[in-house]
């Protein structure tokens, strides 16, 4: 299975050429959130318009910039993955948006207790061979939620989750300038990085394989 893992649109629908081809080419495309800039169910509409004129197999959660409406869009095109898992063929996925508390008071941020009983939602499946969660916001101290003044902070009930579940990968966001790689236990998290910029493509067959762009 080839997935191609977006993160932070943040409302362009510029997509270089090069993306495009790769979208086109994907089983699924993953969007780990904000999907617009502080904008609701039409900015996301035009968007994954966007998107869906490429390739219409979209799992998405929204990100703490994206309003109400973003959510409900998502779930009217039966692409939302917040809070629920999703089957394709042996692969489960499962997501949560928003993220933990900033001091921004951005449009959707949780406590760590309401992301605590998200996750409680979650439960593996023994016919499953990969299970892989999209998660807006990044766990908690790892190389991926550490901003620029060297700071971590991301979720410490992502971690936890991650911790105790291990899925075999997670795809985060959120953090702009923290696009890599990194492990939590054996489970492999990814932050694409900004997209247009910055995406990821994701090979799922015996073993995961990737490519950051």
């Amino acid at each position: 299975m080839k997935l191609v893992a977006l993160t932070d649109i943040h409302g362009r629908i510029d997509f270089p050429q090069e993306a495009v081809a790769q979208i086109q080419h994907a089983d699924l495309v993953l969007v780990a959130g904000d999907i617009t800039n502080f904008g609701g169910y039409n900015d996301a509409s035009k968007v994954i318009d966007q998107l869906a004129k490429w390739n219409s197999n979209i799992y998405a959660v929204p990100g703490n910039c994206d309003r109400a409406g973003v959510e409900d869009m998502l779930t009217a095109r039966n692409m939302n993955l917040h809070a629920t898992m999703k089957r394709v063929r042996d692969v489960m996925f499962l997501g949560i948006g928003g993220c933990n508390k900033t001091p921004f008071r951005t449009p959707r941020e949780y406590s760590e207790k309401d992301l605590r009983d998200f996750s409680r939602q979650f439960s593996k499946s023994p016919d499953i061979r990969h299970h892989v969660m999209v998660s807006h916001a990044p766990p908690y101290k790892t190389r991926l939620d550490k901003v620029f003044f060297g700071f971590h902070v991301g979720s410490k009930a992502i971690r936890q989750f991650i911790e105790s579940f291990q899925p075999d990968l997670v795809v985060c966001g959120h953090i702009h300038e923290a696009r890599g790689f990194d492990y939590v236990g054996k489970t492999l998290v990814i932050n694409p990085g900004q997209f247009p910029k910055h995406y990821a493509v994701i090979q799922i067959n015996a073993a995961i394989e990737y490519e950051l762009r």
